[in-house]
Protein backbone atom coordinates (compact mmCIF):
# COMPACT_ATOMS: atom_id res chain seq x y z
CA UNK A 1 0.00 0.00 0.00
CA UNK A 2 1.47 3.33 -1.02
CA UNK A 3 1.59 6.50 1.06
CA UNK A 4 -0.74 8.22 -1.34
CA UNK A 5 -3.61 6.07 -0.13
CA UNK A 6 -3.74 7.95 3.28
CA UNK A 7 -4.13 11.34 1.63
CA UNK A 8 -7.63 12.62 1.18
CA UNK A 9 -8.86 12.72 -2.32
CA UNK A 10 -10.44 15.93 -3.47
CA UNK A 11 -13.80 14.29 -3.97
CA UNK A 12 -13.92 11.65 -1.11
CA UNK A 13 -14.10 11.76 2.78
CA UNK A 14 -10.93 12.15 4.90
CA UNK A 15 -9.09 9.04 5.96
CA UNK A 16 -9.43 7.54 9.50
CA UNK A 17 -5.94 8.58 10.59
CA UNK A 18 -6.67 12.21 9.88
CA UNK A 19 -9.67 12.11 12.30
CA UNK A 20 -7.72 10.65 15.27
CA UNK A 21 -5.12 13.43 15.46
CA UNK A 22 -7.59 16.31 16.33
CA UNK A 23 -9.30 14.10 18.94
CA UNK A 24 -5.99 13.47 20.69
CA UNK A 25 -5.33 17.20 20.87
CA UNK A 26 -8.72 17.82 22.64
CA UNK A 27 -8.55 14.90 25.07
CA UNK A 28 -5.41 16.01 26.94
CA UNK A 29 -6.66 19.53 27.97
CA UNK A 30 -9.95 18.04 29.13
CA UNK A 31 -8.17 15.59 31.42
CA UNK A 32 -6.02 18.38 32.85
CA UNK A 33 -9.12 20.50 33.54
CA UNK A 34 -10.80 17.64 35.41
CA UNK A 35 -7.72 17.13 37.57
CA UNK A 36 -7.49 20.83 38.42
CA UNK A 37 -11.18 21.12 39.36
CA UNK A 38 -11.01 17.92 41.38
CA UNK A 39 -7.98 19.18 43.31
CA UNK A 40 -9.69 22.44 44.18
CA UNK A 41 -13.16 21.15 45.05
CA UNK A 42 -12.29 17.66 46.22
CA UNK A 43 -11.94 18.58 49.93
CA UNK A 44 -15.23 20.51 49.83
CA UNK A 45 -17.00 17.56 48.25
CA UNK A 46 -15.73 15.27 50.99
CA UNK A 47 -16.58 17.70 53.80
CA UNK A 48 -19.95 17.03 55.53
CA UNK A 49 -22.72 19.57 54.93
CA UNK A 50 -23.16 22.37 57.48
CA UNK A 51 -25.56 21.68 60.35
CA UNK A 52 -29.18 22.61 59.78
CA UNK A 53 -31.14 25.15 61.81
CA UNK A 54 -33.50 23.81 64.45
CA UNK A 55 -36.81 25.68 64.72
CA UNK A 56 -38.52 25.98 68.11
CA UNK A 57 -42.13 27.18 68.33
CA UNK A 58 -44.50 27.82 71.18
CA UNK A 59 -48.25 28.37 71.37
CA UNK A 60 -50.19 31.11 73.15
CA UNK A 61 -50.37 31.04 76.92
CA UNK A 62 -47.48 28.59 77.46
CA UNK A 63 -43.84 28.88 78.51
CA UNK A 64 -41.43 26.37 76.97
CA UNK A 65 -38.00 25.44 78.34
CA UNK A 66 -35.46 24.35 75.67
CA UNK A 67 -32.08 22.87 76.76
CA UNK A 68 -29.32 23.24 74.15
CA UNK A 69 -26.31 21.07 73.34
CA UNK A 70 -23.82 23.01 75.50
CA UNK A 71 -26.16 23.12 78.55
CA UNK A 72 -27.40 26.58 77.66
CA UNK A 73 -31.15 27.06 78.14
CA UNK A 74 -33.71 29.04 76.14
CA UNK A 75 -37.07 29.83 77.73
CA UNK A 76 -39.64 30.66 75.07
CA UNK A 77 -42.69 32.78 75.81
CA UNK A 78 -46.10 32.16 74.26
CA UNK A 79 -46.70 32.68 70.52
CA UNK A 80 -42.94 32.77 69.81
CA UNK A 81 -40.45 31.25 67.38
CA UNK A 82 -36.65 30.95 67.61
CA UNK A 83 -34.14 29.17 65.32
CA UNK A 84 -30.87 27.78 66.71
CA UNK A 85 -27.79 26.20 65.08
CA UNK A 86 -24.43 25.21 66.59
CA UNK A 87 -21.40 25.47 64.32
CA UNK A 88 -17.72 24.73 64.92
CA UNK A 89 -16.70 28.31 65.66
CA UNK A 90 -19.84 29.85 67.14
CA UNK A 91 -23.38 29.34 68.40
CA UNK A 92 -26.16 31.08 66.50
CA UNK A 93 -29.82 31.92 67.00
CA UNK A 94 -32.37 33.94 65.03
CA UNK A 95 -35.40 35.67 66.52
CA UNK A 96 -38.78 35.59 64.85
CA UNK A 97 -41.80 37.34 66.37
CA UNK A 98 -40.91 36.15 69.83
CA UNK A 99 -39.85 36.76 73.39
CA UNK A 100 -37.09 34.52 74.71
CA UNK A 101 -34.76 34.44 77.71
CA UNK A 102 -31.27 33.03 77.05
CA UNK A 103 -29.14 31.55 79.85
CA UNK A 104 -25.86 30.83 78.02
CA UNK A 105 -22.82 28.97 79.28
CA UNK A 106 -19.58 30.94 79.16
CA UNK A 107 -17.36 30.17 76.12
CA UNK A 108 -14.94 32.92 75.11
CA UNK A 109 -13.73 31.02 72.02
CA UNK A 110 -17.26 30.16 70.87
CA UNK A 111 -19.50 33.24 71.15
CA UNK A 112 -23.26 33.27 70.91
CA UNK A 113 -24.53 35.31 67.93
CA UNK A 114 -28.26 36.14 67.97
CA UNK A 115 -29.83 37.87 64.97
CA UNK A 116 -32.80 40.13 65.65
CA UNK A 117 -33.93 42.26 62.74
CA UNK A 118 -31.05 44.09 61.10
CA UNK A 119 -28.67 43.73 64.09
CA UNK A 120 -26.62 41.02 65.77
CA UNK A 121 -26.31 40.46 69.53
CA UNK A 122 -22.93 38.94 70.42
CA UNK A 123 -21.98 37.62 73.86
CA UNK A 124 -19.65 35.03 75.32
CA UNK A 125 -22.25 34.01 77.90
CA UNK A 126 -24.68 35.33 80.50
CA UNK A 127 -28.42 35.95 80.82
CA UNK A 128 -30.38 38.16 78.45
CA UNK A 129 -34.02 38.63 77.49
CA UNK A 130 -34.98 39.54 73.90
CA UNK A 131 -38.39 40.79 72.85
CA UNK A 132 -39.01 41.01 69.11
CA UNK A 133 -42.36 42.47 68.06
CA UNK A 134 -44.05 44.64 65.46
CA UNK A 135 -45.00 48.13 66.66
CA UNK A 136 -46.62 51.12 65.00
CA UNK A 137 -43.19 52.38 63.88
CA UNK A 138 -41.95 49.06 62.51
CA UNK A 139 -40.25 45.89 63.72
CA UNK A 140 -38.85 46.56 67.20
CA UNK A 141 -36.38 44.73 69.46
CA UNK A 142 -35.91 45.18 73.22
CA UNK A 143 -32.78 43.61 74.73
CA UNK A 144 -32.37 43.42 78.53
CA UNK A 145 -29.13 42.21 80.14
CA UNK A 146 -29.31 40.58 83.56
CA UNK A 147 -25.84 39.02 83.59
CA UNK A 148 -22.76 39.30 81.38
CA UNK A 149 -21.69 41.71 78.66
CA UNK A 150 -23.07 41.95 75.12
CA UNK A 151 -22.38 43.92 71.96
CA UNK A 152 -25.06 45.04 69.50
CA UNK A 153 -24.05 45.90 65.94
CA UNK A 154 -25.16 45.85 62.33
CA UNK A 155 -24.20 42.81 60.26
CA UNK A 156 -20.43 42.88 59.44
CA UNK A 157 -19.97 46.15 61.38
CA UNK A 158 -19.00 44.91 64.83
CA UNK A 159 -16.46 47.71 65.34
CA UNK A 160 -19.28 50.29 65.28
CA UNK A 161 -21.48 48.47 67.78
CA UNK A 162 -22.82 49.38 71.22
CA UNK A 163 -21.82 47.60 74.43
CA UNK A 164 -24.31 46.78 77.20
CA UNK A 165 -23.82 45.32 80.69
CA UNK A 166 -26.04 44.02 83.47
CA UNK A 167 -28.97 46.36 84.11
CA UNK A 168 -28.96 47.85 80.60
CA UNK A 169 -31.87 47.87 78.19
CA UNK A 170 -31.13 48.40 74.49
CA UNK A 171 -34.00 49.17 72.13
CA UNK A 172 -33.99 49.61 68.37
CA UNK A 173 -36.31 49.60 65.39
CA UNK A 174 -35.16 48.14 62.09
CA UNK A 175 -33.73 50.86 59.88
CA UNK A 176 -32.80 53.26 62.68
CA UNK A 177 -29.29 54.66 62.85
CA UNK A 178 -28.47 53.99 66.50
CA UNK A 179 -30.11 51.90 69.26
CA UNK A 180 -31.25 53.54 72.50
CA UNK A 181 -29.74 52.40 75.81
CA UNK A 182 -30.96 53.07 79.37
CA UNK A 183 -30.72 51.64 82.91
CA UNK A 184 -33.68 49.52 84.07
CA UNK A 185 -34.64 46.93 86.66
CA UNK A 186 -33.73 43.81 84.70
CA UNK A 187 -35.97 41.62 86.86
CA UNK A 188 -39.05 43.21 85.26
CA UNK A 189 -38.08 41.88 81.82
CA UNK A 190 -37.78 38.33 83.18
CA UNK A 191 -41.00 38.42 85.25
CA UNK A 192 -42.95 36.56 82.55
CA UNK A 193 -40.99 33.41 83.43
CA UNK A 194 -43.00 33.29 86.70
CA UNK A 195 -46.32 34.10 84.97
CA UNK A 196 -46.20 37.77 85.91
CA UNK A 197 -45.87 40.91 83.77
CA UNK A 198 -44.07 43.82 85.45
CA UNK A 199 -44.04 47.33 83.99
CA UNK A 200 -42.49 50.66 84.85
CA UNK A 201 -44.13 53.48 82.86
CA UNK A 202 -44.73 51.26 79.84
CA UNK A 203 -47.05 52.48 77.04
CA UNK A 204 -50.40 50.75 76.84
CA UNK A 205 -49.54 49.54 73.32
CA UNK A 206 -46.64 47.47 74.73
CA UNK A 207 -48.79 46.08 77.52
CA UNK A 208 -51.45 45.00 75.02
CA UNK A 209 -48.81 43.35 72.82
CA UNK A 210 -47.69 41.30 75.81
CA UNK A 211 -51.23 40.35 76.78
CA UNK A 212 -51.90 39.07 73.28
CA UNK A 213 -49.39 36.27 73.94
CA UNK A 214 -51.74 34.81 76.54
CA UNK A 215 -55.36 35.62 75.68
CA UNK A 216 -57.52 33.63 73.28
CA UNK A 217 -59.14 36.66 71.65
CA UNK A 218 -56.75 39.39 70.44
CA UNK A 219 -56.94 42.75 72.19
CA UNK A 220 -57.05 45.83 69.97
CA UNK A 221 -56.83 49.53 70.89
CA UNK A 222 -59.53 51.30 68.90
CA UNK A 223 -58.63 54.84 69.96
CA UNK A 224 -55.04 55.80 68.99
CA UNK A 225 -54.89 58.38 71.79
CA UNK A 226 -54.95 55.53 74.34
CA UNK A 227 -51.84 53.79 72.99
CA UNK A 228 -49.47 56.19 74.75
CA UNK A 229 -51.03 55.89 78.21
CA UNK A 230 -48.32 54.84 80.69
CA UNK A 231 -48.86 51.92 83.02
CA UNK A 232 -46.80 50.91 86.06
CA UNK A 233 -47.60 47.78 88.01
CA UNK A 234 -47.63 44.00 87.99
CA UNK A 235 -50.22 41.87 86.17
CA UNK A 236 -50.63 38.23 87.03
CA UNK A 237 -51.11 36.11 83.93
CA UNK A 238 -54.64 34.90 84.50
CA UNK A 239 -58.00 35.24 82.76
CA UNK A 240 -58.31 38.03 80.22
CA UNK A 241 -61.24 39.57 82.09
CA UNK A 242 -59.26 39.88 85.31
CA UNK A 243 -56.18 41.37 83.60
CA UNK A 244 -58.25 43.95 81.71
CA UNK A 245 -60.16 44.80 84.88
CA UNK A 246 -56.87 45.55 86.63
CA UNK A 247 -55.81 47.80 83.77
CA UNK A 248 -59.13 49.65 83.77
CA UNK A 249 -58.76 50.28 87.50
CA UNK A 250 -55.63 52.36 86.81
CA UNK A 251 -56.10 53.74 83.29
CA UNK A 252 -59.09 55.53 81.74
CA UNK A 253 -60.03 52.66 79.44
CA UNK A 254 -62.99 50.37 78.91
CA UNK A 255 -62.97 46.86 77.43
CA UNK A 256 -65.71 45.95 74.98
CA UNK A 257 -65.74 42.20 74.23
CA UNK A 258 -66.72 41.05 70.74
CA UNK A 259 -66.89 37.53 69.28
CA UNK A 260 -63.57 37.86 67.45
CA UNK A 261 -61.65 40.39 69.58
CA UNK A 262 -61.65 42.65 72.61
CA UNK A 263 -61.69 46.39 71.91
CA UNK A 264 -60.14 48.94 74.24
CA UNK A 265 -61.75 52.37 74.09
CA UNK A 266 -62.40 55.42 76.21
CA UNK A 267 -64.99 54.88 78.94
CA UNK A 268 -68.49 55.82 77.87
CA UNK A 269 -70.27 58.51 79.90
CA UNK A 270 -73.40 57.00 81.35
CA UNK A 271 -76.50 59.28 81.26
CA UNK A 272 -78.18 59.98 84.61
CA UNK A 273 -80.94 57.59 85.47
CA UNK A 274 -84.45 58.93 85.01
CA UNK A 275 -86.69 58.60 88.03
CA UNK A 276 -89.73 56.43 87.63
CA UNK A 277 -93.28 57.76 88.08
CA UNK A 278 -93.59 56.19 91.51
CA UNK A 279 -90.33 57.81 92.67
CA UNK A 280 -91.52 61.19 91.41
CA UNK A 281 -94.82 60.85 93.32
CA UNK A 282 -93.03 59.87 96.48
CA UNK A 283 -90.80 62.93 96.20
CA UNK A 284 -93.87 65.19 95.80
CA UNK A 285 -95.65 63.68 98.79
CA UNK A 286 -92.62 63.73 101.02
CA UNK A 287 -93.28 66.04 104.03
CA UNK A 288 -91.28 69.18 104.08
CA UNK A 289 -88.87 69.52 106.97
CA UNK A 290 -89.69 72.15 109.64
CA UNK A 291 -87.83 75.36 109.20
CA UNK A 292 -86.01 76.23 112.37
CA UNK A 293 -85.77 79.88 113.34
CA UNK A 294 -82.30 81.06 113.62
CA UNK A 295 -81.46 82.51 117.05
CA UNK A 296 -79.15 85.42 116.85
CA UNK A 297 -76.25 85.11 119.23
CA UNK A 298 -76.14 87.63 122.09
CA UNK A 299 -73.79 90.54 121.65
CA UNK A 300 -70.55 90.51 123.54
CA UNK A 301 -71.23 92.24 126.86
CA UNK A 302 -68.26 92.87 129.11
CA UNK A 303 -68.56 91.16 132.52
CA UNK A 304 -69.74 93.25 135.48
CA UNK A 305 -67.02 94.48 137.81
CA UNK A 306 -67.63 94.36 141.61
CA UNK A 307 -68.09 97.84 143.22
CA UNK A 308 -64.99 99.35 144.77
CA UNK A 309 -65.24 100.81 148.34
CA UNK A 310 -64.90 104.55 148.56
CA UNK A 311 -62.16 105.97 150.81
CA UNK A 312 -63.47 107.89 153.90
CA UNK A 313 -61.90 111.23 154.93
CA UNK A 314 -60.79 111.61 158.58
CA UNK A 315 -63.02 114.67 159.10
CA UNK A 316 -66.04 112.69 158.21
CA UNK A 317 -65.62 110.31 161.21
CA UNK A 318 -68.42 110.59 163.78
CA UNK A 319 -67.35 112.20 167.14
CA UNK A 320 -69.26 109.69 169.25
CA UNK A 321 -66.71 106.95 168.95
CA UNK A 322 -63.94 109.40 170.02
CA UNK A 323 -65.83 110.43 173.22
CA UNK A 324 -66.36 106.80 174.08
CA UNK A 325 -62.67 106.19 173.79
CA UNK A 326 -61.88 109.07 176.21
CA UNK A 327 -64.35 107.78 178.78
CA UNK A 328 -62.83 104.35 178.58
CA UNK A 329 -59.37 105.72 179.23
CA UNK A 330 -60.55 107.82 182.21
CA UNK A 331 -62.26 104.88 183.79
CA UNK A 332 -59.13 102.84 183.59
Amino acid sequence: MSADQDRPTPDGPPAAGALRRPLRRLWLPAVLMVLIVGGLWGPNLLRPPPPAWTVYNNVKGQIRRIPLADKSVVRLNGASQVRVVYEDDDRRAAMGQAEAAFAMTLAEDRPFLISSGDRVIETAGGEINILRETSQNGARTVLTVRQGRVRVYLEDRAAEGMDAVAGDEVTWTDGQDQPQRRKVNAANAFAWETHRLAYDKAPLSEVVADLNRYVARPIRITDPSLAGLLYSGVLNVEGEDMMLRRLAAVLPIEAKPAPAEIRLQKPTVKPPKRASLMQSLLRLNRPKPLVKKLVKPAPNIPPLQPPQPRPVAPSAVSPKPQAALRQAKAAS
